[in-house]
């Protein structure tokens, strides 16, 4: 009996079936959902209501793409990470057995690879919207064929059958089955006693979440596909019942209204005139926007995303961070393994976008005093302008220049950690940060000589501790947003010091943060590398040959450990920005 006590199998069968499952789905898109979408083109046509709908759903069900064949890829690579664990306390087993005749050493697990689009054959989605002809055409003796643009020209059968296409895949037994089979494997790690397990489960627990999320959005798509379809014949029966009361001045004319896949057909037993056309038209626009089809066509555009909940699909980070994890390394030691630990929770912040902080309550904020009011919604207004995350902009004012600008210096963090009821801010702590900030300012040349550091490289000021060189490289990236000013205008300056930390930020995550490797990314959150590269004078090429492998200094790693570190500056920021319930 080994002394190990681990089973390799666990891995073995919940890598096959992480396979397996990978395979399924691909097989579910391509006899449910492929044959069907591939009719669809055009679809919904292009008369000026139904433009939002159509971008939504393209936009809706190509993302849904792009999840299904994300969620392949990463079950292929997470059973292939498995693999690797499972032959590490294979051969470990191996080796502690001390039977003679315990026959030959376990071998390698092959390897299946992934292949693009995670093995899944799934075709783009067709574009929804197209010109379909004329979506109502008025014929008479005197006018002959009148046909008018603007009505509801959309393919019924194609709606048809995209929704029955949806609701195919939805339901397939493949994707039916994927959640509780991805439990079952999670559920197969429980009793493993392995400092990587609860990992593996955190990993198969968002598989889970991908599939049932793919599910869901899936059904959403079919069901609205569907209603709009039925809509669609709603409307076109509304507008052929309203065609005969629509020439008023030919009353006793007989009128006969069809319609067919793509338009209403009128027929008027009368010699019309351009105005009696116009008219009839007018009447029946007003007639087709009293229908189902426009009321709901109206509720989607500007604020409204779609018929798609926003949160939707908001496993696509940590399925990305999965198909991104770093291979084990087959070593057969099963210390190997813990090279998985905190991977994924990092990875997925990588990828995970920055959210935007919405004003809820902002008299919340007052319980900190104006000081701090100021900071943080400086520090919301630039990030969120700059597209980063606004916490991380108060973050490394907390973490800078805030101690000695509210007066407390040693004893803020502490004081402030208290909350309100215990961050008592000084009056003199203004004034003395704007002393030394002047003070800084002026002997920056005398540090360089002193130091022998390049220009620029001196003494850094403001609430942000900036270096110049720093300031400057912002403001050669984005040299709209800081016309005019210059790195002493720093001083006294909160608002240009958070400013221009946001685009540091900003700097630091589009030419720095983007260019990391695998490794790297596992080995640190997001905010952690740009802390990291903050503190490492903020420009583009330090922190960017850290993502590319070089390592940070230990006083560098120490300034990012502390800003995401529980209690450290971030959950600060976050206690007062959104805890407060000043923003969400």
């Amino acid at each position: 009996m080994s002394p190990l006590a681990v089973d390799a199998n666990v891995y073995y069968e919940a890598a096959k079936k992480l396979t397996d499952l990978a395979d399924e789905i691909g097989t579910a898109v391509t006899r449910d959902l492929a044959p069907g979408l591939t009719s669809t083109a055009g679809m919904g046509g292009n008369y000026p209501a139904v433009v939002a709908w159509c971008t939504a759903y393209y936009m809706h069900a190509s993302e849904l793409r792009t999840v299904v064949q994300t969620y392949a890829g990463a079950l292929r690579h997470f059973g292939e990470i498995l693999n690797s664990a499972g032959y590490n306390w294979d051969v470990a087993e191996y080796n502690a057995d001390l039977n003679p005749d315990k026959g030959a050493a376990p071998s390698h697990p092959v390897r299946a690879g992934v292949g693009s689009g995670g093995g899944v054959s799934f075709p783009e989605i067709p574009v929804a919207i197209a010109d379909n002809g004329a979506g109502m055409v008025i014929t008479s003796a005197g006018q002959g064929a009148n046909s008018r643009r603007g009505t509801p020209n959309g393919r019924a059968d194609a709606l048809a059958t995209a929704g029955t296409a949806w609701h195919g895949f939805a339901n397939s037994y493949e994707l039916a089955g994927a959640g509780a089979a991805l439990q079952a494997v999670r559920d197969s790690f429980t009793g493993v006693q392995a400092p990587e397990a609860p990992d593996i489960q955190d990993a198969l627990a968002a598989l889970r979440g991908g599939a049932e999320q793919i599910r869901t959005v899936a059904t959403a798509l079919a069901s609205a596909v569907q209603a709009h379809r039925d809509n669609l014949v709603e409307a076109r029966s509304h507008l052929a019942s309203a065609a005969a009361g629509s020439f008023p001045d030919h009353l006793d004319a007989q009128v006969t209204a069809t319609s067919d896949n793509t338009s209403v057909n009128i027929s008027v037993a009368a010699d019309l005139s351009a105005d009696d056309i116009a008219e009839a038209e007018g009447l029946l626009d007003a007639a087709a926007r009293g229908t189902t089809l426009f009321t709901v066509l109206g509720s989607i555009g500007v604020g409204n995303r779609g018929f798609v909940d926003s949160n939707a699909l908001n496993s696509l980070a940590t399925l990305k961070a999965i198909n991104e994890l770093p291979l084990l390394v087959e070593t057969g030691n099963q210390d190997s393994n813990t090279a998985l630990i905190d991977d994924l929770e990092n990875m997925a912040t990588w990828n995970t976008p920055p959210p935007t902080l919405t004003a809820v309550d902002l008299s919340a904020l007052d319980a900190y005093g104006p000081q701090m009011k100021t900071w943080a919604m400086l520090s919301v207004q630039y990030g969120n302008e700059a597209g980063v995350d606004p916490r991380m902009v108060l973050a490394m004012a907390l973490q800078e220049g805030a101690p000695l600008r509210s007066g407390l210096g040693s004893t803020f963090y502490e004081d402030l950690s208290g909350g309100p009821s215990t961050y008592h801010p000084r009056e003199g702590g203004i004034g003395a940060g704007t002393m030394y900030d002047e003070f800084r300012k002026d002997t920056t040349d005398l540090r360089e000589w002193q130091e022998g550091r390049p220009d620029g490289v001196g003494n850094s000021i403001g609430l942000t501790n900036m270096k110049e060189i720093q300031f400057d490289q912002i403001k050669q990236k984005y040299p709209s947003q800081f016309e005019g000013q210059e790195w002493s205008d720093l001083v006294g300056n909160d608002e240009l010091a958070l400013k221009a930390t946001a685009y540091n930020l900003k700097l630091l995550t589009d030419d720095s943060a983007s260019h990391a490797t695998a490794d790297v990314r596992a080995s640190q959150p997001l905010n952690q590398f740009l802390s990291s590269s903050y503190n490492a004078l903020g420009v583009v090429d330090r922190s960017r040959s850290v993502a590319e492998g070089d390592t940070f200094t230990d006083h560098e790693v120490e300034h990012g450990s502390s800003t995401v570190k529980p209690g450290g500056t971030f959950a600060l920021a976050d206690t007062i920005l959104r805890g407060t319930g000043a923003y969400r």
